[in-house]
Formats: C-alpha cells, structure tokens, sequence
C-alpha cells in the first residue's frame, strides 16, 4: 500500500504570509520615504484588506489596473486624499525600486500629504501582485 500526503497551506498559514509579505513592502516603502526625511507610514488593516482584494483581482485576471472601490474606503476614515501604486515583479525590492524609478509613482511613495497605507500582496506564479493605496488628512 502506498499513502501519498499532499500538504497545503492551512487558511492560517496562508493569512500569516499574507501579513509577512504586507510588512515587507511596508518596510521597503517606509525606507524609502526615510532616506528622502519623511516619517513612516502606518499600516491600516481595513484599507489593505480592500488592497488585498484588488492584488488577487490583478493577479486572477493577468493585468494591472486601478481600484475603482478605495476612495469611499478611506473617505469614510477621514482621508482628504489619496493615491494608488500597483505593481508586479518577481521581487518586492525590485517593485519598489521600480515604482521610485517612475515620476508618478515615486510622488505618490514620497508624498507628505500620506500618513497611512494599506498594502495588498498577492504571490501567483511567481509572480508578487502588488496594491499601495496610501491617504491622509
């Protein structure tokens, strides 16, 4: 008799690389905006559940395009203005260093006016689906 096992990622798991991959773009952004003098921002959890679901909307459809659902999101929290970043790469750190190549999405990395960001990361095919939806007041 031969058992053949098959694991895969428990729901819990799965959450857990999810807030890993969250806080490592968060990292990369945040050292970025500390090497030009801005101030870290903060990671709220509602906003990158609404960027966790556009990542895996990305990813399910192969394309990279603009959410169309935030801005009531972060309205409804107080946000004056906001902004988009998505992304796709191999590598977090190459993303990153790609979005602070491009003029428009570097101002929206470096902008002062953002004080919170929800972050949406999503790993298909190799492939890092990447959503920053950043505010402020």
């Amino acid at each position: 008799m031969v058992v053949v096992l098959v694991t895969a990622a428990s729901p819990a798991q799965a959450r857990a690389r999810s807030r890993e991959l969250r806080h490592r773009m968060l990292s990369l952004v945040n050292r970025s905006r500390h090497a030009h003098g801005l101030g870290s921002l903060r990671l709220n959890a509602r906003v990158s559940r609404c960027a966790s679901q556009h990542s895996q909307r990305m990813a399910g459809q192969s394309t990279l395009f603009h959410s169309t659902s935030v801005w009531p999101v972060v309205r409804s929290l107080g946000a004056r203005t906001w902004g988009e970043n998505v992304g796709m790469s191999g590598s977090l750190k190459v993303l990153e260093r790609a979005f602070m190549a491009s003029p428009t999405h570097r101002a929206n990395n470096l902008a002062a006016r953002f004080h919170k960001i929800g972050i949406g990361v999503v790993r298909a095919h190799g492939t890092f689906w990447v959503t920053l939806d950043f505010y402020g007041a």
